[in-house]
């Protein structure tokens, strides 16, 4: 069983903003299989099973908002009896430049507060991870502000095929590995 976490924010409010890209990306590959995402009651998070490949897959979105994602992946986690390096997390992130993706077999959090969630949860680093650039954040604009704002229209125009790309590289992971999908993805730039 593997898991595939995509993390952002519930409500209608947050779809669109940049935080929200993990979510996109769950819900491209969601899409693809035709799988539908349902709330689950046993921990907080809306919940797709499927098949990508060969692997038989739990799609999920933590419906716990970003800096509280952890608890719903550990729960999910502990009911599916994975293992971390079973588990692929989907994130934003502003360090990364908007269109790039990079994937890594383990790591810290960096500045997101998502991930610093489940790296407190899981009291592991060691889980495969797709970072999707948001950035760079201008100087003079505020973290919260930016990460929870809109794709700007030049962005905006080229988001489904950053997001196609993010859920390629997920793909790519249940199939060949991190190891090989890092040297496919990493220095991709959509753009």
């Amino acid at each position: 069983m593997r898991l595939v976490v995509g993390l952002g924010n519930p409500g209608k409010e947050y779809e669109r903003t940049r935080h929200n890209i993990g979510f996109m990306v769950v819900e491209e590959l969601a899409r693809r299989q035709g799988a539908l995402l349902k709330k689950k009651f046993l921990f907080p998070a809306r919940v797709a099973k499927c098949r990508i490949g060969e692997q038989e897959v739990r799609l999920i979105e933590p419906t716990t908002f970003m800096n509280h994602s952890g608890k719903a992946v550990w729960g999910a986690m502990r009911k599916w009896r994975a293992d971390p390096e079973d588990t692929v997390v989907v994130y934003d992130d502003v360090d990364v430049a908007f269109g790039g993706i990079r994937v890594r077999a383990k790591g810290s959090g960096g500045s997101h507060n998502g991930m610093k969630s489940v790296l407190e949860w899981l009291q592991t680093k060691g889980f495969p991870r797709v970072r999707v650039g948001i950035g760079p954040k201008p100087a003079e604009t505020d973290m919260i502000k930016f990460v929870l704002g809109d794709f700007p229209e030049q962005e905006h125009l080229k988001l489904e095929k950053v997001v196609e790309r993010a859920a390629d590289a997920v793909e790519s992971i249940l199939s060949v590995g991190t190891e090989r999908t890092m040297n496919e993805f990493n220095q991709l730039q959509i753009g």
